[in-house]
């Protein structure tokens, strides 16, 4: 019976389908668009390679202190994407993208305007999968974006 399930454990294994590397980036979007709007650090982090350094001089360290400056602001966020592209060729991609913020600030709607970032992700094994992570982005706008929060 235990040889039966362990068969059967490994030929699951082997045979279900994987993600597609745009799949797994697109979840990963999506996960830090997530993150951002519910206020979660750890989400927010679990986006940002652990050798994250961008244009700004941004590392990680950086981003987690803005991520929770952000967690303690009153102000609420609506990310919307109007458009990106992502090149992949791992074990990096990139990929640029038109993003608005539509701010909550007491009780005030404000719109960011759009924003044209530059993101470079890689390629990474944890544990036994492959995982797709944010290892910098970059943009005019981007400095006035965290300088609230840094």
């Amino acid at each position: 019976m235990l040889a039966l399930a362990l068969a059967g454990g490994l030929a699951w294994w082997f045979l279900h389908p994987r993600p597609t590397d745009r799949e797994l980036i697109d979840n990963l979007i999506a996960k830090a668009v997530h993150g951002v709007e519910t206020k979660s650090v750890d989400e927010i982090m679990g986006c940002v390679a652990d050798d994250y350094r961008d244009g700004l001089g941004l590392t990680r360290t950086d981003i987690w202190r803005a991520a929770n400056s952000w967690v303690r602001n009153p102000d609420q966020a609506q990310v919307v994407i109007d458009n990106y592209v992502v090149d992949i060729q791992p074990p990096t991609a990139t990929g640029t993208f038109e993003v608005r913020l539509l701010l909550n600030q007491n009780s005030q709607s404000l719109e960011s305007g759009l924003l044209h970032l530059s993101v470079e992700f890689e390629q990474q094994k944890r544990r036994w999968r492959k995982v797709w992570l944010v290892k910098s982005v970059s943009g005019p706008e981007l400095g006035k974006l965290f300088e609230d929060y840094m």
